[in-house]
């Protein structure tokens, strides 16, 4: 196989292809540079003469990335695709009140995106907590091994109430703390006889 610009001109449209690509920056790797030679064979070769403009160097690297076989020191930006609505039809075919206005600007799509992240990390946090709070009493022990035992179920009916009642997760880890620092120093869980 030979270039139709010749090596040289092969590197001159590798360095302009990497200008192109720029804030991106691929590595330098003999990986990087064996697939994207390899797609130009495959796919840009007309009999034994491969056409390495810079163009093609692009659409292989374009090709390549998009499948994960290319490996960044910088990784391109992914800018999303707007849909362009259908000029036929208003707000992509949604019934439309024409009582009041359906204007969506970019700033309420951004602020709903906005909105959304906000939910979801709030659900890992919320998550995390819970977690905690389920470990808390999973992993309660105390000495004697009976009044630990009498004590992770006071702590598991506690739990188990404060879930069916839809307690906020920051609300069920603090209620489990707390009733845990009760159990410190006497055992409250078992029936005292006698008055004490």
């Amino acid at each position: 196989m030979q270039f139709k610009q010749g090596v040289e001109g092969y590197r001159k449209n590798i360095d302009t292809a990497m200008k192109k690509l720029l804030p991106a920056v691929l590595k330098n790797t003999e990986k990087n540079g064996r697939r994207v030679s390899d797609w130009l064979v495959e796919h840009c070769a007309e009999g034994d003469v491969v056409d390495a403009s810079t163009s093609n160097i692009l659409a292989a690297v374009a090709a390549l990335d998009g499948i994960g076989f290319i490996e960044w020191e910088i990784a391109p930006v992914k800018v999303p695709q707007k849909k362009k609505p259908d000029a036929l039809q208003s707000h992509d075919g949604d019934p439309v009140n024409h009582a009041k206005p359906n204007h969506a600007s970019e700033l309420d799509l951004v602020m709903g995106q906005e909105r959304k992240r906000r939910e979801a990390l709030g659900d890992a946090v919320n998550g995390k907590l819970m977690n905690e709070a389920a470990a808390l009493v999973r992993n309660h022990t105390n000495y004697p091994h009976s009044r630990g035992i009498r004590e992770r179920d006071v702590l598991r009916k506690e739990f188990d109430r404060l879930v069916a009642a839809k307690t906020h997760p920051n609300e069920v880890l603090a209620a489990i703390q707390a009733k845990r620092a009760t159990f410190e120093g006497q055992d409250i869980t078992r029936p005292h006889l006698g008055n004490k």
